[in-house]
């Protein structure tokens, strides 16, 4: 079979990241702008990004009490301190986020270029790959390197299936980077390599992976210092005996989570599936080998009960290029890539509604739960940011208000995991309800936000129908 032809191949990025940036990219980068994302992730990686510029290899993060890498070991983040020492950190993390869609869109292309993927099969995968709901809702939650995983996913399934071994281990080494769940994937993906690769390949792609493993889950700890025990998460609630603890992992809401994730697949899966039974037609034997990354991580993500917020890109992913493989470059009839649009656009309904309301002017923007971004609030809080900027620290901020100072090194989010000793000299807080903290109820953040307006001694610099910013004794 023919390759695509570059101007083909061009007109199918060209419209996808058109589509991509404008739908998801550009919403999320408003909402952030705008101050809608609380300190979870988005805080968190932002201060690592801006702290790895200045103090590597292992900086303490303020907004999360410990070092970045004894939390996850995600060294992906270094790629992003060129660009940390020249913008803000926010920025970085939310174009990082973005890029890693559009550069997975590149091994489809590969795919097809080579004769591997028919053309109207690389615009199906490239929509799932692009709008599936385990990617947009991956966007919708910044950032995450597990996100990131997407591309060097992309990209090391691709290389395996075309059998540049070269480029596979490079993505292999991408992939560990981003988090320490990947060395499974590596494992589980060396019976494919052992097969087909030079012998020195496959014991090169099973050794880094099972070394990097050893050092991510077993070393670390030892050299490091104590690290966050993820790998308990998923066996939480074994104490209450194996019916409960499948109980809670079939219960209703991982079930609707998990139907999200799958549902857009379901038209290409049931054509694949008549094809088998009415015409004998087999599916590609790479795909089931290139399945075997999925393994792992659905394992994990069922165990822990973890298919929303940035968990489920690189499932897609594997998914996608486990399909493309599957379908050894073959066209899937119209029907199935119209019903799959038809899933991607309706399965998609809160990003699509949030871009409406956004357009339309119904809601801000940078709308939350409870804060509906009223004119003139960003403006308020963008001036106030900038006025305590320099402020004396400890400087205890609302959460998301984080990514915005999260070059300093001493700044905290109201309610989050500070030890009580720690006190703030200066205190920046947007008005209740907005301005979401971390671990705080609305009420506790009505009462603080009263408490500082009223308490003696306190030098107040703003104090708006927006925010509040003082320093205090």
């Amino acid at each position: 079979m023919s390759g695509a032809s570059p101007r083909q191949l061009g007109w199918f990025f060209a419209t996808f990241a058109a589509l991509f940036v404008t739908l998801v990219s550009v919403p999320v980068w408003l909402r952030a702008t705008g101050f809608g994302f609380a300190n979870y992730d988005f805080g968190i990686y932002s201060q690592a990004v801006a702290r790895l510029a200045v103090d590597p290899p292992n900086p303490w993060l303020s907004g999360r009490q410990l070092h970045l890498f004894n939390d996850h070991f995600d060294p992906v983040l270094f790629l992003t301190v060129p660009f940390a020492r020249l913008f803000p950190a926010a920025k970085v993390g939310l174009v990082f986020e973005s890029l890693s869609v559009l550069l997975a869109l590149l091994p489809l292309m590969w795919l097809a270029r080579e004769g591997r993927l028919s053309l109207r099969g690389l615009w199906l995968l490239g929509a799932l790959l692009s709008f599936g709901v385990g990617v947009t809702l991956s966007v919708n939650f910044p950032v995450h390197p597990t996100t990131w995983a997407l591309a060097p996913m992309a990209w090391l399934l691709a290389a395996l299936l075309l059998e540049r071994w070269r480029t596979a281990l490079v993505a292999l080494v991408l992939l560990l980077a981003c988090k320490e769940e990947f060395p499974f994937v590596g494992l589980a993906l060396a019976p494919f390599v052992f097969a087909r690769a030079p012998r020195k390949v496959g014991f090169a792609f099973a050794g880094l992976s099972l070394a990097w493993g050893v050092f991510a889950l077993v070393l670390r700890p030892r050299l490091l210092g104590e690290v966050m025990p993820y790998e308990s998460v998923p066996f939480r609630g074994l104490e209450a005996g194996l019916g409960a603890f499948f109980a809670q992992r079939l219960g209703r809401d991982p079930l609707l989570a998990m139907g999200d994730l799958v549902g857009a697949f379901l038209p290409l899966a049931a054509w694949l599936t008549w094809e088998r039974v009415r015409h004998g037609v087999r599916v590609g034997r790479a795909g089931w080998w290139l399945a075997a990354a999925l393994v792992p991580m659905l394992g994990i993500r069922f165990l822990a009960m973890a298919w929303r917020e940035h968990y489920g890109a690189v499932v897609v992913a594997a998914a996608v290029l486990a399909l493309a493989a599957m379908l050894e470059g073959r066209r899937p009839p119209w029907w199935v890539l119209i019903s799959t649009l038809v899933l991607l656009i309706t399965t998609n309904e809160n990003l699509l509604r949030r871009d409406l309301l956004g357009l339309s002017g119904t809601q801000g923007w940078a709308a939350s739960a409870g804060c509906s971004d009223a004119p003139g609030r960003r403006q308020a809080v963008t001036q106030a940011l900038e006025l305590m900027r320099s402020a004396p620290g400890p400087l205890f901020v609302s959460g998301n208000l984080l990514p915005w100072l999260a070059e300093r090194g001493d700044v905290y989010a109201f309610g989050g995991p500070q030890p009580p000793e720690v006190r703030p000299h200066s205190v920046l807080l947007e008005r209740p309800p907005c301005g979401d903290t971390w671990a705080m109820p609305l009420a506790e953040r009505e009462a603080l936000y009263a408490r500082w307006q009223g308490e003696p001694g306190v030098t107040v610099l703003v104090d708006d129908e927006s925010v509040f910013a003082a320093v205090v004794p």
